[in-house]
């Protein structure tokens, strides 16, 4: 089995989930449904193409809450010739979460790898103003997801592990597939199974997620060093 690490940490992330007319939601962490509609896009599949789109339904997901973030509220005004009206967008700002995606069919990950590098359209975290960062594909390893997401190395930003760095460890909240758990206690119900991305008949049913504390141990943050400057730039100013 391989799995795909993708890492989401640009400024601004929207993961709607609830979004409707003059209100556009985020979820507090990157859903399946707009995972797949990034890999779809990767693809080059049409919004039409429900068959082909179903079947990335089959992947395994899981996320990890690397760095929480903030919430943001955007408003725009808008004007018609009859009235005016507000509409509230919602961010994430200064998150950071690792993805994973896995299949039983190696060649199936191998295709969408491939896809995610050299995407076919481009690639946005939820909405067209918040596109990928430039190392959002982080790795693809053969393993299973539950392992990988249990023992990855901590990918939080620099400033943010330097918050937690009298602690020894940290516990990070993930969120994955009920399949993939062997939990019998009650699972979450989210709205996040893609039924139809045609624009006319969007789409979405529900699917089980079991929520999991995910304890690392934090590796030793070694202070910054700059080397000491050779030259002196004020000689070009005229100075003495």
């Amino acid at each position: 089995m391989k799995t795909i690490i993708l890492k989401f940490s640009g400024p601004l992330q929207s993961w709607g989930i609830n979004s409707n007319f003059e209100t556009r939601d985020t979820a507090r962490h990157p859903t399946k449904s707009a995972v797949i509609g990034m890999i779809a896009s990767a693809l080059g599949y049409r919004r039409d193409e429900e068959e082909k789109i179903s079947k990335l339904n089959q992947l395994s997901f899981g996320v990890r809450v690397e760095q929480q973030g903030t919430l943001l509220r955007d408003f725009h005004i808008a004007r018609s010739t009859k009235q005016s009206y507000v509409t509230n967008r919602y961010y994430l700002q200064d998150a950071v979460f690792l993805v994973m995606i896995s299949h039983q069919d190696s060649k199936y990950i191998e295709t969408i790898e491939k896809a995610l590098k050299h995407p076919v359209f481009p690639l946005y975290m939820g909405r067209r103003s918040a596109p990928v960062n430039s190392d959002f594909f982080v790795d693809c390893i053969e393993a299973d997801l539950c392992s990988i997401i249990k023992s990855y190395p901590w990918q939080a930003s620099k400033w943010y592990m330097k918050r937690n760095q009298n602690k020894n460890k940290i516990i990070l909240d993930a969120f994955v597939d009920v399949n993939l758990i062997n939990d019998f206690s009650q699972p979450i119900y989210t709205k996040d199974e893609v039924l139809s991305f045609d624009i006319r008949n969007r789409r979405h049913g529900f699917r089980a997620v079991k929520a999991i504390g995910i304890e690392l141990l934090i590796q030793e943050q070694k202070e910054e060093t700059y080397e000491e400057t050779k030259h002196d730039i004020f000689q070009w100013l005229g100075g003495k």
